[in-house]
């Protein structure tokens, strides 16, 4: 037998303070009275004897002690070795994709293998198991846990978070984890090729379990809509992955005000295609399309379409420093150069980026100006002062070096300064204007240079009242009005989470359309699923390599909980002690 929690022997201190204690309390003299003299010596032969009578005596103490000993005991933890039979390490991997909603039997794969390995977890008690789930960052739910508790209700509380399940992702920490010492790996989802593993893992035993019922499926795979100033016009693909013939209704929605815009039923044959064309549809923000028809997977039924300016292409005029285009490449841009008469041409389908005030006056779209060609620049010097925006809200330019600044514009709304002179304004069309040239700056050397491109591109490319479409539980910052606080809903209004700014922006897991509270402002945006998500498979579930032999090791057993009722009744009967005889004063 040992003790296995040394560190707790400072509780000694409490059984010792209470010896210090009876040490230390006030003695009473005996005195004999002459009159009690006869009576003493008629009860000599009753009394007890000297050691009977001590612990008569002191019995409160004995028992308070022995119970503050016996729980000092119990913190130690004491154990005895035994020996344990070691099995192998069992981890499971859990597809948690949108595909695994996809319905056998009136009940979803995803609730079916959750069923599966909760009675496989049962069968493990007592070995150590690994939780993981699949995604973008495969997590990490359990690792070589025991307490088959605590595996079951990890197991129990599992939900689908929709995203692509990058199954090599998951199996790339599961070999790294497994090489050394071997595992015995379940793999739940609807279907994995056996050419994902490699040969002759030594140890590593993979049982990989797949749906093995074929599923009806009919997916939109493909939806697209173009809005002008009169009309929106939309295209719907349809993608029949089953080998029967399947028979629904397309139904196009303003999913704003909830108006049915068009219906159309439709047949698609098995293993086929069909493309359907919707025109002359009224004008809106955000419009969907659902198609009802029988089949196994429904979360592939439904798409989205925000019908923002989302222009990915910039133009940058070739005046302007080098510089300017490598900020906009470094973000993910498409970057061209372009004379004026290319600027013209372009200005509908691209932001534009220049320094030639002319463009102020043209087009309805905004642009980017930066310096002007109309007007000499000015020498200055002091701080960049700037008002909350969201050009700012990710790039902080007040370190930024300045020597001239242009002359500014009458009317534009002024977003930074250097002392009292705008450097930085805004024109009531959404233009942005920077008044100096790249070169007569250090900005390129800061790292807002790209940061605030990248948020003036955000302004400029993008309605405010639409943020953009996301997959399930994308990260990406977006460009806010700088509240202390963002708020997601849904569009019926059910609150989701709570943002503390722009830059931990996470989408939600579910698809669909949401809105988002910046400062009282309300935009939308859309969660859409993977196109890889857009598909189901089957196939038999099959089994490779084997897992070490098990073996035997020592181990622990703690028998503290032993001494708990013993404790409990060494209260009890002090307790009982104190009832009877109350507090004593000798």
């Amino acid at each position: 037998m040992g003790l296995d929690q040394l560190n707790n022997l400072w509780t000694a201190i409490f059984p010792l303070a209470v010896l210090l204690y009876y040490f230390f309390r006030k003695k009473y003299v005996t005195t004999t009275i002459s009159s009690t003299l006869f009576w003493e010596r008629s009860m000599r032969e009753t009394k007890v004897s000297p050691y009977l009578k001590n612990l008569q005596q002191n019995a409160l103490f004995y028992l308070q002690m022995a119970a503050l000993l016996l729980f000092l005991f119990v913190l130690l933890k004491p154990y005895v070795a035994e020996e344990n039979v070691v099995g192998e390490h069992s981890i499971f991997v859990i597809d948690t994709s949108a595909s695994m909603g996809a319905m056998v039997d009136g009940v979803s794969l995803f609730e079916r293998n959750k069923k599966k390995l909760l009675a496989l977890a049962e069968e493990k008690e007592g070995e150590a198991i690994s939780v993981i789930t699949t995604g973008k960052e495969p997590s990490f739910l359990l690792r070589e846990e025991k307490d088959l508790r605590l595996i079951l209700g990890t197991i129990d509380q599992l939900e689908l978070n929709y995203e692509h399940e990058h199954m090599d992702r998951a199996i790339e920490i599961v070999q790294s984890i497994a090489k050394t010492g071997g595992a015995d790996v379940h793999i739940f989802t609807d279907y994995l090729d056996r050419s994902f593993f490699m040969e002759n893992e030594n140890g590593i035993s993979w049982n990989v379990h797949n749906n093995d019922k074929p599923l009806t499926n009919i997916a939109i795979e493909k939806f697209g809509a173009v809005s002008s100033q009169n009309h929106t016009e939309a295209i719907v693909k349809l993608k029949n992955e089953s080998a029967m013939k399947l028979e629904g209704t397309v139904l196009l929605k303003n999913e704003l005000t909830g108006e049915q815009l068009a219906s159309e039923n439709v047949v698609v044959e098995g293993q086929s295609e069909e493309l359907l064309s919707f025109k002359e549809l009224p004008v809106m923000t955000v419009v969907s399309v659902k198609i009802e028809a029988e089949d196994d997977y429904l979360l592939d039924n439904e798409a989205i379409v925000l019908l923002g300016k989302e222009s990915t292409e910039v133009i940058v005029d070739v005046q302007l420093h080098e510089l300017v285009k490598k900020a906009f490449e470094a973000i993910g841009l498409t970057v061209t150069t372009g004379s004026t008469n290319e600027l013209n041409l372009s200005r509908d389908q691209a932001i534009l980026v220049t320094n030639q005030t002319s463009f102020l006056d043209e087009g309805t779209e905004p642009i980017l100006l930066i310096g002007r060609n109309d007007v000499s620049a000015e020498e200055v010097a002091g701080d960049i002062e700037t008002v909350p925006n969201p050009l700012f809200t990710v790039a902080s330019i007040e370190e930024v070096y300045v020597s001239e600044l242009y002359p500014p514009f009458e009317g534009f709304t002024t977003l930074a300064s250097i002392n009292d002179r705008p450097f930085i304004q805004q024109s009531s069309r959404g233009d942005i204007v920077v008044l100096t040239d790249i070169d007569l700056t250090d900005w390129p050397l800061h790292p807002s240079f790209p940061l605030f491109f990248w948020s003036a591109s955000e302004l400029l490319r993008t309605d405010r009242e639409l943020i953009g479409s996301f997959t399930p539980n994308e990260r990406k910052a977006i460009v806010t009005g700088g509240a202390e606080s963002l708020e997601l809903f849904t569009l019926d209004d059910q609150y989701v989470t709570t943002f503390t700014d722009g830059n931990s922006f996470v989408a939600p897991s579910k698809p669909g359309i949401y809105k988002l509270l910046d400062e009282g402002n309300e935009s939308f945006l859309s969660v859409q699923l993977d196109a890889a998500e857009k598909t189901v498979a089957d196939g038999k579930g099959y089994q490779l390599g084997s897992t070490q032999q098990k073996n035997q090791e020592e181990g622990k057993r703690l028998i503290g909980w032993l001494f708990l009722l013993p404790v409990l009744l060494l209260l009890v009967l002090e307790w009982e002690v104190q009832r009877r005889r109350g507090y004593p004063n000798s």
